[in-house]
């Protein structure tokens, strides 16, 4: 890692099981919803530039999402009580809101370090449709995904400086997002 040159060849030199590799741990990371994404999308990033990097993070994401949701579905609410509290579940009121869902899950997984994991696990459990569900939460992960292999891409060719730029502007930008979010989220619960 402390040569990326080097560490970019290697990955070539695996061929499709390294773009297959990357793939599943993008996959592994949304079914257990601890590990958290961010790293493994600059990790991508740095393996695979930008462009590619986001591309095998998306599909692993989409795969892992399906194979949560699908879960859920078949298993019910005893299954998704394993990784989600009741607690938690019970704070999910907004799931109940079959008009505005859709666009709620838009914003919950356009937001970075809101909890879309868990929540791919709970959107199992509600009446949403399994394809407009990984449409909408894909589209929503896209800016997210994109900024964090951007970094990561700059780290591979060591430019510090614009990598240190991309991750504050997300900073700031999710920052912003979080707040009118949870601003939002109170004037709802009043």
């Amino acid at each position: 890692m402390k040569n990326p040159k080097e560490f970019r060849t290697w990955v070539n030199d695996i061929g499709i099981w390294g773009k297959f590799i990357m793939i599943g741990i993008s996959a592994f990371q949304i079914i257990v919803a601890v590990v958290p994404g961010e790293p493994i999308e600059i990790a991508s990033g740095y393996a695979f530039g930008w462009f590619w990097g986001s591309v095998y993070c998306l599909i692993g994401t989409l795969i892992g999402q399906m194979v949560v949701f699908l879960f859920a579905k078949k298993f019910g609410m005893d299954f998704v009580e394993i990784f989600v509290s009741k607690e938690k579940l019970e704070k999910m009121t907004f799931l109940k809101d079959n008009e505005k869902i859709y666009m709620t899950i838009f914003f919950i997984f356009l937001i970075p370090g809101t909890p879309k994991d868990v929540l791919s696990y709970v959107a199992g459990i509600t009446p949403i449709k399994l394809l407009p569900f990984l449409l909408v939460s894909g589209v929503a992960r896209v800016p997210s995904v994109i900024s964090s292999t951007i970094g990561g891409s700059y780290l591979g060719t060591k430019n510090y400086t614009m990598a240190a730029i991309v991750f504050i502007i997300t900073l700031l930008v999710s920052g912003i997002l979080f707040f009118i979010y949870k601003r939002h989220e109170k004037k709802k619960s009043k």
